[in-house]
C-alpha cells in the first residue's frame, strides 16, 4: 500500500490538536474533526530524496493531506526531465486527480522534511457523502487546480510568471511581506515553464527595479502593486484566478 512506512515514521492523529488552521477538520472544528480523524490512517513522514509518497501510474489507495513540509508532484518526460505539476503546503490535499480514475497521474516527493495525514479512498468517499463540508472542500480544491493548471498553460512572459507565482506564494504562506520559499530556482523553473536561468535573471530584475530584495532562500517584497500588475494577466493570487471571477 502506499501509505504504509515504518513503525519510527508513524504516528496517530488528532485533528482538534492538528496545528494546520486551513485543514478541512479544523476550520470546521467539532464533529468534523473526530469523523475526519476516524477516517484517517496513522500520519506518515516524507523526506527529500527518499522514496515518493506515490508515483504515476500507481494504484491509487489514499489521498494525503500536508501536516508539515511541502510536497512536489512531477512527471518525467520521455528525455528524463521533471515537469513539476504542483506545490503543495499544509492543508493541501494531494492525489485528488487520480480520485476519477483509480491511479495516480504523477509522482508525489518531499520537497522538504514533510509530514502528511493518509485518508484511504473507501474511507474518504464514504466521508464526503456524510459530510458535505468536506466534498465541498475536495470541490475548491479540485477547482483551484485546474484553474491553475488553465492559468499556467497561458502565454505569458517569465515577468507575468513569476510575479503571479510570488504574490501566490505569499498569500499561501501567510508570509506578509517576506517569502521563505521551501522549494528552490530549479523547482520554481520547472513549475513555471522556465529555465533555472530565466528565474533568477527575471529575480535580479525585480531586485534591481526595487521591487523585491533577494536574501538566502528568502524574498522580501517590496513594491507588491508592481508585481500585481504584472501578475494580474495570469490571475493566480489569494488562491483565486482571472478564469474564477469571469465564472
Amino acid at each position: 500500500m502506499p501509505f504504509d512506512a515504518t513503525p519510527n515514521t508513524r504516528a496517530h492523529t488528532d485533528c482538534l490538536l492538528c496545528p494546520v488552521t486551513s485543514c478541512m477538520a479544523r476550520r470546521n472544528g467539532g464533529d468534523h474533526a473526530q469523523a475526519w480523524s476516524e477516517v484517517l490512517a496513522p500520519r506518515t513522514a516524507v523526506m527529500p530524496g527518499a522514496s515518493p509518497l506515490f508515483n504515476t501510474g500507481d494504484r491509487q489507495q489514499a489521498v494525503y493531506t500536508v501536516r508539515g513540509g511541502c510536497i512536489k508532484t512531477y512527471t518525467v518526460d520521455a528525455d528524463g526531465n521533471e515537469r513539476i505539476r504542483g506545490f503543495f503546503l499544509p492543508g493541501d490535499l494531494i492525489g485528488l486527480d487520480g480520485l476519477g480514475c483509480g491511479v495516480h497521474l504523477s509522482n508525489a516527493a518531499a520537497v522538504t522534511a514533510s509530514q502528511v495525514c493518509v485518508a484511504p479512498v473507501g474511507g474518504l468517499r464514504t466521508l464526503m457523502q456524510s459530510q458535505p463540508a468536506l466534498a465541498q472542500r475536495v470541490l475548491e480544491q479540485t477547482s483551484r487546480e485546474l484553474a491553475h493548471a488553465l492559468a499556467m498553460s497561458g502565454d505569458f512572459s517569465a515577468e507575468q510568471r513569476l510575479a503571479a507565482f510570488l504574490l501566490n506564494m505569499r498569500d499561501r504562506l501567510g508570509a506578509g511581506g517576506t517569502l521563505r520559499l521551501p522549494m528552490g530556482q530549479r523547482d520554481i523553473g520547472s513549475y513555471l515553464r522556465l529555465a533555472t536561468e530565466t528565474v533568477c535573471r527575471t529575480l535580479k530584475s525585480f531586485e534591481r527595479r526595487g521591487w523585491l530584495s533577494l536574501g538566502d532562500r528568502s524574498i522580501r517584497l517590496l513594491n507588491e502593486p508592481k508585481l500585481g500588475e504584472l501578475a494580474e494577466a495570469v490571475g493566480i493570487v489569494s488562491g483565486k484566478t482571472e478564469l474564477a471571477r469571469a465564472a
